[in-house]
């Protein structure tokens, strides 16, 4: 469908949408409503648990290990992949071995994990052929976990599947679970979806076999625009597997969109400065704006906490457009429009002194060969920090040493249909960074020095020149804004 046509359809529904739109709070996720354990929540109130990717070994004695690490290190869900051998007993391993590794029950049997808060976050790695084979795994699962004391009220237990097909083993076990034998679990067992292909699709269906959540790769494109259709479905949202290099960045990133993360983050023998756990926590946060469940003018935004700040309309703020949720889009919901003469205001706030920014955006882009310089996010009045197009480029600046310092990523890597997750961070000293879909771009030279500080706000859509003078006005859609004082984890 050519791209004008895409255009004006969005308009008019957009246009139908606003007409009967009434203002409504931004929903917080209630996702973990009733989980006995105190999980991390961040500086602005969401609830995030933080899954240790893989917590197991190839023996019993090594998975232990593994758990031993997780329950220190403060993860949340304990993740166990289960195979099936041929014998009927069920394993934890990552693929079907058929050779003698560690046993479930041997799994659960630890009494360190039994005695903790932990949540099983159980993934079914088995393929699926018939039914009966499914329900003799499913029957020996479910029995494992109810024989052991698991999924009880506070302590739920997750099950979770490739939508590939290996999802048909949950659609077997919530079937199971309506048998009187489970009756004292079935309230406490909750079936995840992991979705890689027809991402739309797949997610309604996760909604419509009643199931409770689904978790994307964290690379994937128009990640937020599938992230807030689960969310808007009802659906708790997670990422999966990000990495231990630079996992920090990614965890703060994350943290006020998702309800839970599957991390490699401190996982090594020797447990980072700042634990995952930590990161969630951290009082980082300056701006955080997402407008996908907000369907009319005054938009609101928070900054240190819970308290929302609203932004009233007026005659050079963006329009906002909304996208239902079946409408597949590259994003859902709401999303301010700008074309080239809006911005939006936010707060007079710096970094520390001898720190850094963090920055992101969800954004479609409108413009992408004018060459003109446009600013998507911007605090860049001699000191401060931009995120912004210029001529054939992508680029987050800092300004360090009385000048900007810039990450890279080629404009050519984008296109007018897709939204994209962009991160910029600099912590003070090293490069400047630059990631698309959580790929890293082209880092800037190393530097070293706290960015400057000045008196303008942050500002969506255009640069700021002082307290009201705008410019290098942005053309396209932005839907999320995130700005944390950033230092050297």
């Amino acid at each position: 469908m050519p791209r004008a046509i895409q255009l004006y359809r969005r308009f008019i529904r957009a246009g139908a949408l606003l007409l009967c739109a009434a203002p409504i709070a931004v929903q917080a996720s209630t996702y973990w409503s009733g989980v006995s354990r105190a999980l991390p929540v961040s500086p602005l109130g969401n609830t995030v648990a933080l899954s240790c990717h893989n917590c197991y070994g190839s023996s019993t004695a090594a998975t232990n290990a593994q758990v031993a690490t997780a329950l220190s290190r403060g993860f949340d869900l304990i993740e166990f992949d289960l195979t099936a051998h041929a014998y009927g007993q069920v394993y934890v391993e990552h693929a079907d071995s058929g050779v003698a590794v560690g046993s479930f029950v041997d799994a659960l049997s630890n009494s360190n994990l039994q005695q903790s808060d932990r949540l099983l976050f159980l993934e079914i790695k088995e393929s699926y052929s018939t039914a009966a084979a499914s329900d003799a795994m499913m029957l020996s699962v479910l029995r494992s976990i109810r024989d052991w004391g698991y999924a009880k009220a506070g302590r739920p237990v997750f099950l979770r599947a490739f939508m590939d097909g290996r999802h048909n083993h949950l659609v077997r076990a919530k079937a199971l679970l309506a048998q009187s034998e489970f009756a004292s679990i079935r309230d406490y067992v909750r079936f995840h979806t992991l979705i890689e292909s027809d991402i739309r699709n797949n997610i309604r269906t996760t909604k419509s076999l009643g199931f409770d959540g689904v978790e994307l790769e964290y690379r994937m494109t128009s990640l937020f625009g599938a992230l807030m259709q689960a969310r808007m479905l009802g659906l708790g949202v997670g990422v999966y597997t990000t990495p231990a290099n630079m996992g920090e960045l990614y965890l703060s990133a994350l943290r006020e969109d998702v309800d839970f993360i599957t991390s490699d983050y401190d996982r090594g023998t020797t447990p980072m400065a700042t634990s995952a756990r930590a990161l969630i926590a951290e009082p980082t946060s300056l701006v955080h704006m997402n407008t996908a469940q907000q369907t009319a003018w005054p938009l609101t935004y928070a900054r240190t906490n819970a308290t929302r700040y609203a932004i009233a309309q007026g005659t050079a703020t963006p329009a906002l457009e909304l996208l239902s949720v079946a409408s597949d889009e590259d994003r859902v919901g709401g999303s301010m429009v700008f074309t080239g003469a809006q911005s939006a205001t936010t707060w007079q706030a710096d970094n520390d002194t001898n720190g850094g920014f963090m920055v992101s955006a969800v954004v479609n882009f409108d413009d992408l060969t004018s060459g003109a310089t446009a600013a998507i996010v911007a605090k860049s009045d001699s000191g401060g920090f931009a995120l912004e197009q210029a001529g054939t480029l992508l680029r987050f600046g800092v300004y360090v040493n009385g000048g900007y310092q810039y990450a890279t990523a080629p404009l050519s890597l984008f296109n007018g249909t897709d939204s994209y997750f962009i991160v910029g961070a600099y912590d003070g000293n090293g490069a400047v960074r630059l990631w698309v879909n959580n790929v890293e771009r082209t880092p800037s030279v190393s530097v070293t020095g706290g960015v400057g500080l000045n008196t303008s706000p942050i500002v969506i859509g255009a640069d700021p020149q002082g307290a009201t003078d705008r410019r290098y006005f942005f053309k396209g859609k932005i839907q999320q804004v995130m700005v944390q004082r950033w230092r050297d984890h």
